[in-house]
């Protein structure tokens, strides 16, 4: 059985109120609902309103609240028994005040305890974030403030003085003190609001849902267009749910009785309960503000019941039951329908009352579903008694006669009153009762017909001749008769049928004359409805209709569309009614709005159910065509508003209206009064119709005046006519019928003619209206309002083909459309002229005429001409960008732009800004067309192929005119920007909107500029025409020494954008919420940027710091603020961490009191509303925190307490948090169960675990103390998934497995913190234990990346054989647009899409196009870069691992294979060369230091002596030449492949060759020698070595080092061929090749070169530092190691080379010789080190024929000799020893050049005493002035001394450093030992002393 699913509703107390489970409010429920797209990803919200107990609730929304009961008192108990709350020690939360706060909340609300307690949780819950909203309210008002004081510029200057951006309250409000926040009355009061808060969210939460399900039901039912734009299925499976058990078509679940009926009842509570008042708080002198809340929030609850009550009406598929209507109507009858409705706190209810009137009246006319009552009232002729039979209260109404009657009676007493609010179902009722009238007119009339006829029957029967068949055939025909009769009507008054009798009743009430005609004359008239409902369509259907994207506005206007459909039927064609059915049509929706609506609502407009309907067009639209051009006004209008319609376009996207508007043959106009040349026809017929017998002229000097029925609508100027082949004229014999007789003659002839063309001669003739220079006599001018809808309807038309465009056809059918609408409006122009250029000339005309204009015309026609560019701008740009560079708007020529006139003189006077909002419009389109064609713009024209798209025209703009258009604007609308604070809003959400705009195009710009594209010359760039208004942006913003933007105006919108979001109640739209975010995302954008370009820190970067506490409290205020906030304070974190000095601590700006609110915030992370990329931002911001410097910030992260506050505790509290917890505490929690995580979320969250552990060590004893974080995390890579040796996948699931890497590499990355930590404590188990965890990531790491190379090659080769010069790298992402792992990772794939979306191959037909193939290159470099982070963190935890486990025999087979792997990985590359020179280093280094940790375990692994072939393969993989590799940037990967090679070499070498080789052929004696042995395979390896790297190697570093390229070649590396040569030698069996060996070393001249860098090294000395003399020496003495190298080398005269270089000549040279303490110290080592070891060497190898040789060479160096002789004397105790003297210290180096000078001289003493014997002559070897006898007296002495030999112990380099203080190895015997320095001199002396001893002896 599956478990049970816990409640998310109202989970068990303890999870509550230790933060592991946050409560959704209903407010947080709602706005969450409305901000999706912020939740896209998580499931939170879904699984809340989806919990069965959320959804109960919802369903009982309007049901009142259940009380106190014993069932809520038994769980309330049970939740707060001592069991159930226990909580962590971190928990600061009082129980028994949780109980008391409940209990008094509970009986003050009569609220179940239940529900109670809930609310009590969720204060505390909210408590931090609250009083975080008053602590920092005083302290970031004023910073807000600070944008009020702003000095303006040229805008500001025609203003008479500046003001504070911000409303008084805001101002004065200084804050409560935190004892006043605590205490018992704050803390109810706030439980007062919470309660009121949750009923009112919960009925939003219900509406917002209902909504959705109701506009989805609505969509199904008008069209199949699919889904409800991008709301997710979910949501409207909920909303689905509630219909469902609220039955709007019959009986609810919840109470057993109508819905309707159930929401009236709460509306009636509520207004009950508003009119009564609270009570609450009556003792505490609080009541007004108590009751006034309490008040307001009934008003408030009002306003979704009425919502929801609309939105379910739109869903009644039937008339409304009688109980309903009854129900409503007294309602409305008893509270005035709001209208004359007087509760208390008027000024309250003023706020509202709009709202609450404009609802009802629309509940009203929608509950008598005027569609429905006027097609049942058909039905209801069937006889009275058939209906009353089926009559009750759950019957239709209009089966109910009380019911109508109640209705007729509310109406009337409404009418008499003449109340606006009920004036639309006044009218409705009068519609219904005229359709009823005349239904039972035509039944009464057929009644008495069938009446008549029966009484003929009657009386031809009674008059028959035959008497007595004539009572039967009476009676026959009688009850046939009244069969008859029966089955269709009565013909008796008894039996009228039901219709007559409800209309009789129904007409029963007390007006004078016709109750119809009552009804609609008072609605008409009195109350004037036909204003109301234009009203309620501009007024409130549109602005209060914003929910869902605008859709339940559209939804509101089809009630009224449906009155104004059955008013057709009573008001015949006239001005008021046209106006109305306009505003119906169009509400008030601007063509920016228009613009932004989304395509998939199309079949929702109400243009769209007026083009379908045949009554709406006949009555209305064809009337208004057939009287048009004599009136203009409303065909055009009727145009204009049904040109926006995408319903109906075809195939090819035609709009609906374009033939109408294309070809017709009605043309109405009014002759001249002397007009005669016509004559009459068709004399017979009523209508007089007329003939032309000459051409009529269509302009005329003057226009007679029309008939008064025509006189509201008609222009006086409406003569114009035209014609494709005579566009001036109606040709003779033209028929006509004459519509008005009077003069003038009113004609509409049947002419064929464009009345578009005929609107583009009319808008040419506007060119002339000029009143100063008058009209022209030939030519009347339109009124500035035709203009208007001319250039409207033209911008209406190129909308519709655009936006059509973007669902069904191309760019280059729009195009085709676009230019055929244009050239049809064109036909009647002058050669050289089209109406393009005619409205451009408009637009200047107007410009001109704009600053002596008072009546807001030119205006109006400028905003008209501004939405023409812009819809004209997407076909057409090439005609766009010239105007605009040429027109007076920007000034681009003079500089005198008339923009900012316009500004300056009319818009901030009058305090509306639509000509600017419309220019900012504008501009986002200019940018956009800029990027868009960007590519397009610079690819050279090609051939096209046979089935390549066509390609896209009228794009090629000059990049000079766009550079100076996109300046010229960014220039004056950042002036607008600053200037903003001080200007007049008459409409604040403009100014909202305005700044949102500008902020958001801003940081398009910049993005565009620098996001992408890293090239360093401008001119090249994509992006090159915006560079020059991104630079003047970045100049602006980025002023160190500050502008008007940056003191303070960024800090003041925010600060609007929290005061707006507690107020969110009454907001209608959302463009507050784009301000604050916009505003934030471009300080982000701009500090990102000064980083970038390296620009010293700004001085808004200084505002920003200032305003943290702001920030907080945004993080606060809003869900949708959240996000950009968090990255604002990451960039200000990096930022400051990029100073020098100490950086500025964020939470030193913020307070402390502040601060550790803030830090209760954050406790609870993104929850209850949780969102994945918020989730993301803010762990990167902890980890940033932790990582950089922010000491403070990161203190108070990882203990929960802000440093102060932990140091003021008491030690017995230092480990307990004040705020209930850490967030590193939160982050072990969630990390404990990592795999219930998002990956995303648990790879950050692990990221800032790592970082906190990396930055403070003491980190890693927490997550040690954790319970289940380290089993958890090991448990996770122990288990995971091998993805790292996957082949490709393109399947979707592939594109996520670079988050397990990922995550599988953080993980990596803690355990091997953990691991270096235990080991340091002492724990070495814990490193055993780890090591079977491990498997998978010990060979996932290792693996090579998955790069896709032929992905990748394909790709580039593709996109430029597409794009011509555009190169794919052009679109790599910036530090200024960073990105996470994903499909957007490398290449910015949101920038690409805006730059190459015009293009048909960017998506492809199958959506296969380049950014699919982008998309897939982007999630193979996310692979590729996990893989590699995996290697980094597998490469220190192995480290780490082989510190500890060493010796471990397993860990050493690891080790093995890792060092292996690595090898061959590097061998076989197959990444890009920048990638693998990386990576192949780590490789190397990695495989580096574990066979170093190897040889020094002394690793008995059979593997390991293979690793040497494998080392020599990569080897030779890279270059074995040394002067190839180390003569390029891949050096150091070679040098570290050398120093394996060396290692590897030491796994082969002995201590004892022959020896060895000894055991190796034994071994090969016992086993089969029918195959080559490992053994040989070995030396011939080690030969080939010897060969390549050594001999050769050598001669190639010392010709490097002598062609002048000593960077190239480093000391080191002669050291490393040294050892190399060293540990070769000492393989066994090595020496049985001697001859390979002198072969390979003759024939690389090694030895003469190794002299010649003897020779060279006093010239190569740094500092006097003859390094590569030493090394030089070392070399040979390797080489001498050997005997037969070491004859060789005697052979070719080594010694003779060495004695004549200049480095030992100056050796010889000195008078006292050079011991250890003279300078160069070098020198002396090459003597003790190098040339003494050397003829030893030499001596042991060649014997007594180099005796003499030997001697003579050390008796070359007396000095030195004599020195040694002597430096063993001792002086007795340090006092006797002048101050800095050196004599009778002693270091090893003494000790050991002691003992090789007695080994040299005894060999030599001897030979010399054989004589012949030897094979010598004793006199040729010299004496050598080594006193042996003063030696041996001298070291004696200090053995005696060993005190003094502990003080003169000199340590000389590291190791015997470190020997000085190590302690002395056990077991020696020796007594008195102080160190191991002491110890080993001690025992070199005592060997020294045997060396000595043995030749006395």
């Amino acid at each position: 059985m599956a478990p049970v699913r816990e409640s998310t509703y109202f989970p068990p107390l303890d999870k509550c109120l230790d933060g592991r489970h946050e409560l959704f409010s209903w407010k947080t429920t709602y706005i969450g609902l409305k901000e999706l797209d912020y939740t896209r990803g998580d499931d939170s919200l879904e699984r809340h309103l989806t919990d069965p107990q959320t959804l109960d609730l919802l369903k009982r929304s309007w049901a009142p609240d259940l009380g106190p009961n014993s069932e809520a008192r038994s769980t309330f108990n049970t939740k707060t028994s001592a069991i159930n709350t226990v909580l962590s020690a971190q928990a600061r939360f009082d129980i028994n005040q949780i109980k008391d706060d409940t209990l008094w909340l509970s009986t003050e609300a009569n609220v179940n305890e239940v529900a109670a307690l809930r609310i009590v949780v969720l204060e505390r819950q909210t408590r931090p974030a609250a009083q975080l909203q008053e602590s920092t309210l005083a302290n970031d008002t004023a910073i807000a403030l600070g944008a009020g004081s702003l000095n303006g510029n040229r805008f500001q200057s025609t203003l008479s003085a500046s003001r504070s951006i911000l409303p008084p309250n805001l101002t004065s409000n200084e804050g409560r003190p935190t004892e006043a926040f605590d205490s018992d009355g704050a803390r109810r009061i706030r439980l007062f609001n919470t309660y009121l808060a949750e009923r009112r969210y919960r009925l939003k939460a219900c509406k917002y849902l209902v909504l959705t399900a109701s506009c989805k039901v609505e969509d199904e039912r008008v069209a199949s267009s699919g889904p409800l734009g991008s709301t997710p299925a979910w949501v409207d499976s909920v909303g689905n749910e509630i219909l469902t058990a609220w039955d709007v078509q019959g009986i609810s679940q919840y109470g057993g009785r109508n819905i309707f009926l159930s929401g009236i009842d709460a509306l009636r509570a509520r207004i009950r309960c508003l009119e009564e008042g609270s009570g609450w708080f009556k003792d505490k002198g609080l009541q007004e503000s108590i009751e006034a809340a309490w008040s307001e929030s009934h008003i408030l609850e009002i306003v979704p019941v009425l919502e929801t009550m609309l939105a379910m009406l739109g869903n009644l598929s039937q008339m409304s039951r009688s109980g309903v209507v009854i129900s409503w109507f007294r309602l409305m009858s008893d509270y005035g329908f709001f209208e004359v409705f007087e509760p208390p706190f008027r000024e309250l209810y003023d706020t509202h009352e709009f709202q609450l009137q404009s609802l009802s009246s629309l509940v009203t006319v929608a509950i008598l579903r005027i569609p429905y009552a006027l097609h049942g009232i058909e039905s209801l002729s069937a006889p009275a008694s058939s209906v009353a039979e089926e009559s009750a209260g759950s019957a239709p109404y209009l089966l109910n006669p009380d019911a109508c009657s109640e209705v007729s009676e509310v109406l009337v007493n409404a009418a008499s009153e003449c109340l606006r609010v009920p004036s639309p179902a006044v009218f409705a009722w009068s519609i219904i009762l005229q359709e009823l009238r005349e239904q039972a007119f035509v039944v009464r009339e057929t009644r008495e017909t069938r009446q008549s006829i029966h009484a003929s029957e009657r009386y031809r029967i009674t008059a028959s001749p035959d008497g007595y068949n004539a009572d039967q055939t009476s009676t026959r025909g009688s009850g046939s008769s009244l069969r008859r009769i029966s089955s269709t009507g009565s013909d008796t008054p008894q039996q009228t049928t039901f219709l007559e009798q409800l209309l009789d009743q129904v007409l029963l009430i007390d007006v004078d004359g016709d109750p119809v005609a009552y009804f609609a004359r008072a609605a008409v008239d009195g109350s004037g409805v036909l204003n109301v409902i234009a009203a309620l369509s501009t007024d409130f259907c549109t602005p209060y209709g914003s929910d869902l994207q605008g859709k339940w506005g559209l939804k509101m206007r089809h009630v009224l569309m449906d009155l104004v459909k059955a008013s057709l039927t009573l008001i015949d064609y006239q001005p008021d009614l046209i106006e109305t059915t306009l505003a119906v049509l169009t509400g008030s929706e601007s063509y920016w709005q228009l613009l932004e609506r989304p395509r998939e609502y199309r079949e929702a407009e109400p243009a769209a159910i007026f083009l379908d309907d045949d009554t709406f067009m006949n009555r209305l639209f064809y009337e208004a065509q057939s009287r048009f051009p004599y009136e203009t006004l409303p065909f055009l209008k009727f145009c204009r508003a049904l040109a926006v319609c995408f319903a109906d376009q075809g195939e090819e996207g035609i709009p609906a209206l374009w033939p109408k508007l294309a070809m017709t043959n009605s043309f109405t106009s009014a002759l001249p009064i002397a007009f005669t040349t016509y004559q009459l026809i068709q004399e017979d017929e009523e209508s007089s119709f007329i003939q032309l017998t000459a051409s009529l002229e269509t302009f005329q000097n003057e226009s007679a005046p029309a008939p008064p029925s025509y006189k509201r609508l008609k222009h006086p100027h409406s003569l114009v006519t035209t014609e494709s082949m005579n566009l001036r004229r109606v040709p003779q014999g033209t028929k006509g019928m004459v519509l008005s007789e009077t003069k003038p003659l009113v004609v509409r002839w049947y002419h064929d003619y464009s009345p578009l063309a005929y609107l583009g001669v009319l808008l040419n003739s506007a060119l002339m209206r000029d009143s100063t220079t008058g009209d022209s006599p030939q030519r009347s001018s339109p009124s500035p309002e035709i203009v208007m809808e001319i250039i409207d309807l033209l911008s209406a038309l190129l909308l519709t083909t655009s936006k059509g465009e973007l669902l069904q056809t191309s760019y280059f059918t729009a195009l085709e459309m676009t230019q055929s609408i244009l050239d049809n409006a064109s036909e009647g122009l002058n050669r050289g002229q089209d109406i393009i250029s005619v409205v451009f000339d408009v637009s200047e005309q107007e410009l001109g005429r704009q600053l002596q204009a008072t009546d807001g015309a030119s205006l109006a026609i400028l905003n008209r001409c501004i939405q023409f560019a812009q819809a004209l701008l997407h076909t057409m740009p090439d005609r766009v960008w010239p105007f605009l560079g040429r027109s007076a708007l920007l000034g681009v020529r003079d500089g005198d732009s008339q923009l900012s006139a316009v500004l300056a003189s009319t818009e901030m006077a009058m305090g509306k800004y639509d000509f600017l909002i419309g220019c900012i419009h504008l501009y986002e389109s200019l940018i956009n067309d800029a990027t868009s064609h960007a590519v397009s713009r610079r690819t050279p024209t090609r051939t096209k192929g046979r089935f390549d798209n066509p390609q896209p025209q009228n794009t090629g703009v000059s990049q000079v005119v766009m550079k100076k258009v996109l300046l010229s604007f960014q220039r004056i609308l950042l002036d607008v920007y600053e200037s903003i604070p001080a200007w007049n809003f008459v409409q604040v959400d403009q100014k909202f909107e305005i700044n949102a705009r500008l902020s958001t195009i801003s940081s398009q710009l910049l993005t565009y500029c620098f996001g992408i594209d890293d090239l360093s010359i401008a001119d090249d760039k994509l992006s090159g025409p915006l560079i020059p208004a991104a630079e003047h942006t970045v100049n602006v913003f980025l002023s160190t020494s500050g502008t008007e933007i940056t003191q303070g105006y960024f800090a003041s919108m925010l600060h609007e954008g929290v005061s707006q979001a507690l107020g969110v109640e009454s907001l209608n739209t959302s463009y507050w919420i784009q301000q604050t975010v916009s505003a934030l995302k471009l300080g982000t954008t701009l500090l990102r940027l000064n980083t970038m370009l390296g620009y010293p820190q700004s001085s808004l970067e200084i505002q920003m710091l200032r305003s943290v506490s702001l920030l907080a409290r945004c993080y606060t205020s809003f869900p949708s603020f959240r996000q950009p906030v968090v990255d604002l304070l990451d960039v200000l974190v990096q930022n400051a961490d990029r100073v020098d000095g100490q950086p500025a601590s964020l939470l030193g700006h913020m307070g402390e009191d502040a601060a550790s609110r803030f830090l209760e915030v954050l406790l609870v992370i993104d929850e209850p509303l949780c969102s994945k990329d918020l989730s993301v931002s803010f762990w990167k911001l902890l980890s940033n925190a932790v990582s950089k410097r922010q000491q403070w910030f990161a203190i108070s992260i990882l203990t929960g307490d802000t440093p102060r506050k932990i140091a003021r505790k008491p030690l017995s509290e230092s480990g307990s948090s004040n705020n209930g917890g850490s967030l590193l505490q939160v982050a072990l929690d969630k990390l404990s169960n990592i795999g219930r995580l998002p990956l995303g979320t648990a790879a950050a969250m692990l990221e800032f675990v790592a970082l906190a552990a990396d930055s403070w060590p003491w980190i890693l004893a927490t997550t040690e103390q954790h319970p289940y974080f380290l089993n958890a995390i090991t448990e996770y890579i122990s288990q995971v998934e091998t993805v790292a040796n996957t082949v490709q996948n393109r399947s979707k699931q592939a594109g996520m497995e670079y988050y397990k890497i990922q995550l599988t590499s953080r993980i990596t990355q803690i355990l091997a913190m953990y691991t270096h930590y235990s080991r340091q404590v002492g724990k070495t188990s814990y490193a055993k234990d780890l090591l079977p965890n491990l498997s998978y990531v010990s060979k996932a790491a290792i693996t090579p990346p998955n790069y896709n190379a032929s992905l990748h090659s394909k790709l580039r080769h593709n996109f430029e054989a597409r794009f011509g010069d555009c190169s794919l790298s052009a679109f790599k992402r910036t530090a200024l647009n960073p990105a996470s792992l994903g499909d957007s990772f490398y290449f910015d794939l949101g920038t690409t899409d805006q730059m190459l979306k015009v293009d048909p191959s960017w998506k492809g037909r199958n959506q296969d196009g380049f950014a699919a193939e982008i998309a897939r290159a982007n999630v193979n470099l996310s692979v590729v870069e996990a893989q590699i982070s995996l290697f980094h963190s597998w490469k220190f935890l192995a480290v780490e691992l082989s510190k500890s486990l060493a010796d471990d025999a397993e860990y050493q087979k690891v080790m093995v294979e890792v060092v292996t792997d690595c090898l061959r990985t590097n061998a076989q590359n197959t990444l890009p060369q920048a990638v693998f020179e990386r990576l192949a280093q780590s490789r190397a280094d990695l495989a580096f230091t574990l066979m170093q940790s190897l040889i020094e375990a002394k690793s008995s692994q059979p593997d390991v002596k293979s690793v040497l072939f494998t080392a020599w393969d990569a080897m030779r993989t890279h270059g074995s030449d040394l002067t190839t590799v180390l003569d390029n940037d891949q050096a150091p990967y070679a040098r570290t492949l050398l120093r394996i090679l060396c290692l590897s070499l030491q796994a082969h070498a002995s201590s004892n060759p022959s020896q060895g080789a000894a055991n190796q052929e034994t071994k090969q004696d016992n086993n089969s020698r029918k195959r080559p042995t490992a053994a040989n395979a070995t030396l011939f390896t080690v030969l080939e070595i010897l060969k390549t790297i050594v001999a050769n190697g050598f001669r190639s570093l010392t010709t490097l080092l002598h062609d002048s390229r000593p960077l190239r070649v480093l000391p080191s590396d002669f050291a490393l061929l040294s050892a190399i040569l060293r540990t070769s030698l000492l393989v066994p069996g090595i020496d049985r090749h001697t001859t390979a060996l002198l072969s390979t070393f003759v024939d690389a001249q090694t030895s003469r070169y190794a002299a010649t860098l003897l020779s060279w090294s006093d010239q190569l000395a740094t500092n006097r530092d003859p390094i590569y003399g030493e090394l030089s020496i070392n070399f040979l003495l390797e080489m001498s190691g050997m005997p037969a190298l070491a004859e060789s080398l005697a052979v070719e005269g080594i010694l003779n080379h060495i004695s004549n270089t200049n480095l030992i000549k100056y050796l010889r040279s000195s008078n006292k010789g050079i011991g250890p303490f003279d300078q160069p110290a070098r020198l002396y080592n090459i003597w003790v080190r190098g040339i003494l070891p050397l003829l030893l060497n030499l001596l042991h190898a060649v014997g007594a024929s180099m005796a003499a040789e030997i001697a003579a060479s050390l008796n070359q160096f007396p000095a030195q000799i004599a020195r040694a002789s002597s430096m063993f004397t001792y002086y007795g105790s340090s006092s006797t020893i002048a101050t800095g003297s050196t004599q009778g210290y002693i270091t090893l180096s003494m000790i050991s050049e002691a003992q090789t000078l007695t080994i040299i001289t005894s060999i030599l003493d001897t030979y010399r005493a054989a004589g012949a014997s030897a094979g010598v002559v004793s006199a040729e070897i010299a004496e050598v002035a080594w006193e042996r006898g003063r030696v041996r007296e001298d070291v004696e002495l200090w053995l005696q001394q060993k005190s003094a030999l502990r003080e003169r112990l000199v340590p000389v380099g590291e190791r015997e450093e470190e020997w000085a203080r190590m302690k002395p190895a056990a077991g020696t015997g020796a007594q008195g030992v102080g160190n191991r320095l002491e110890e080993k001199a001690i025992e070199e002396m005592g060997v020294l002393m045997m060396l000595l001893g043995e030749k006395e002896e």
